[in-house]
């Protein structure tokens, strides 16, 4: 029998990003609910009408809501998508749990204070509903490959780590400390200053700073004004290769240490080509992941202790910065501070 499954937010991640006509694969919850054989998306909730209206008809969606609380009182579902903002997160998820959900495909970040993230994380967990935060690098196949060639001897020792970012710590910051985390494990500490490039959202600054991990690998975080141009890049320098990835689009250039010429003092750092797996819908993954945990009562790939350990270095980052860069210490003893995520 197919769940039954609900999106909650029809914004971008929601429905809006299969709307490009050029999109080669779906990018949305709505898209990976409608083409899963497992599931049967039936019910929408948004407080926009006209979303309804429009994403009903394209998906063939006819029970819409402006209230998710009746919309979880009618439709008696097994699987839903928040796709709201982070402070409203537990709250939806608390209703969703009294009404017997089974499955939560979550939107990072987990919620706006750490305090919140322990909340549904606990709540799930004592109920076992399956929860998964939507880091949809962790579903990727390529970025998943790029593990396994940084944790190579052939990449050697890392001498230099940076990423290139914008649109607020908060937001695309969520993505990048949790990959941190997916690729070279927990955070020790952070330190940030507020940048000089500003994000889009006034109550989501860029930060600039830096993010050391427990095994010591440091990220250097440099952040850029997106009205200007999109920049959302990672360059990891080893001893014996380099990797550049478009983290937008997954594009991975990697470089080897070969020789030098005759002539040349100095080994070099030549472009190679590299063997990755075929590009495929992350998100779509995410939900088969989710799909799997719910039948057969497994953890799913991320899972809401990931979530939180991935909003803690968001939340140092802001700290710091208020306290002109100290050093912040993960994990925090200070789980009331909130953020904001648009």
């Amino acid at each position: 029998m197919k769940l039954r499954c609900g999106v909650i937010g029809l914004g971008r991640i929601g429905c809006g990003f299969d709307d490009n006509p050029n999109a080669k694969m779906i990018s949305t919850h709505a898209g990976a609910y409608y083409n899963n054989n497992k599931t049967d998306l039936v019910s929408f909730c948004d407080v926009d009408e006209k979303k309804l209206e429009k994403y009903g008809k394209k998906y063939n969606v006819k029970n819409t809501y402006t209230d998710y609380e009746e919309m979880f009182k009618n439709e008696n579902l097994d699987c839903i998508s928040i796709c709201t903002w982070a402070e409203s997160h537990l709250d939806i998820v608390k209703k969703a749990i009294k009404n017997n959900v089974k499955g939560i495909f979550l939107e990072k970040p987990m919620s706006d204070s750490l305090m919140d993230a322990e909340k549904i994380n606990k709540i799930c967990k004592e109920k076992n509903v399956k929860l998964q935060i939507d880091y949809q690098r962790r579903f990727d196949t390529v970025y998943n490959t790029l593990k396994k060639i940084i944790s190579d001897k052939k990449f050697g020792k890392i001498q230099y780590f940076n990423i290139y970012y914008g649109g607020g710590i908060s937001n695309t910051g969520s993505h990048i400390c949790d990959l941190i985390r997916f690729l070279f494990g927990d955070i020790h500490s952070v330190q940030g200053n507020f940048s000089k490039n500003p994000s889009n959202h006034t109550l989501d600054p860029n930060i600039d700073g830096i993010i050391i991990c427990k095994n010591n690998v440091k990220c250097n975080l440099q952040s850029f004004d997106y009205n200007k141009f999109g920049l959302f890049e990672l360059d990891i320098i080893g001893t014996k290769s380099r990797i550049k990835v478009n983290l937008t689009i997954g594009k991975i250039e990697y470089f080897e240490v070969v020789t030098p010429k005759i002539g040349l003092v100095y080994n070099e750092l030549i472009l190679k080509s590299l063997k990755l797996p075929l590009k495929s819908s992350a998100i779509v993954r995410g939900l088969d992941n989710l799909v799997q945990a719910i039948k057969k009562n497994k953890t799913t790939i991320s899972n809401g202790d990931i979530g939180y350990s991935s909003l803690e270095p968001i939340i140092g980052l802001m700290i710091s910065a208020k306290k002109q860069g100290q050093e912040i210490i993960i994990p925090l003893k200070n789980k009331r501070y909130k953020i904001t995520s648009r």
